[in-house]
């Protein structure tokens, strides 16, 4: 995709959507959820995630990873790297940088955070997570934490503009220990689907 870091950049800085975006890729049970929460976010856990791009080639990619299939609710499924708040974070983005370099190994240092997305709240975990946009000047080299994540996908970000690559199915849903309909994506041997999806839409409607 033709689209430059300063063009990105630009896009990012355009009033956020919120839940009008991602509400269009929200499972049904979360749709639910979402439009009945108020105040439920006052004792949710804080956590970050990072959305990093590279071009390649002229190509602008975007860095996902799949979740090893360790005991938790979102074992094997696709995510941005990210994780937990910690005491010794100084905000919520460094929480970002420091889980993207434990995760997959990609320092702070080869990153520039071009902008910030509409936070969004995790209920099975009980997250309310906040969504950072960040750029590489180079192809990055990779240092899998394998106990967390079990491989990186690069996907090029022009596919989430093919609408028939959007679909729907049911998902097993392990926080209701039953399945839910879902849009999501169907990339590179990857579908993308939950929040992840729901954070996706809100990029493409600010790009759009």
């Amino acid at each position: 995709m033709l689209l430059s870091k300063q063009e990105l950049k630009l896009k990012l800085s355009k009033p956020l959507p919120g839940i009008h975006s991602h509400l269009k890729m929200a499972p049904e049970h979360r749709a639910e959820q979402l439009m009945s929460y108020d105040d439920g976010f006052k004792e949710a856990k804080i956590g970050a995630v990072l959305i990093l791009f590279y071009h390649e080639n002229d190509d602008l990619k975007m860095i996902v990873i799949r979740r090893s299939n360790y005991v938790g609710i979102h074992a094997g499924q696709i995510a941005f790297p990210g994780g937990r708040y910690e005491e010794e974070d100084k905000n919520v983005m460094t929480t970002a940088l420091r889980e993207i370099e434990e995760e997959i190994g990609i320092t702070k240092d080869k990153i520039e955070i071009i902008g910030q997305l509409s936070d969004i709240y995790i209920p099975p975990s009980n997250f309310l997570i906040s969504v950072f946009v960040g750029y590489l000047d180079e192809k990055p080299m990779y240092k899998i934490e394998e106990l967390e994540v079990e491989e990186v996908i690069e996907v090029p970000f022009g596919d989430f503009f093919k609408p028939h690559l959007i679909k729907e199915k049911e998902f097993f849903v392990s926080s209701l220990n039953a399945s839910s309909k879902a849009p999501y994506f169907d990339v590179t041997n990857a579908e993308i689907w939950g929040a992840s999806a729901m954070v996706i839409s809100e990029l493409l409607d600010l790009i759009n």
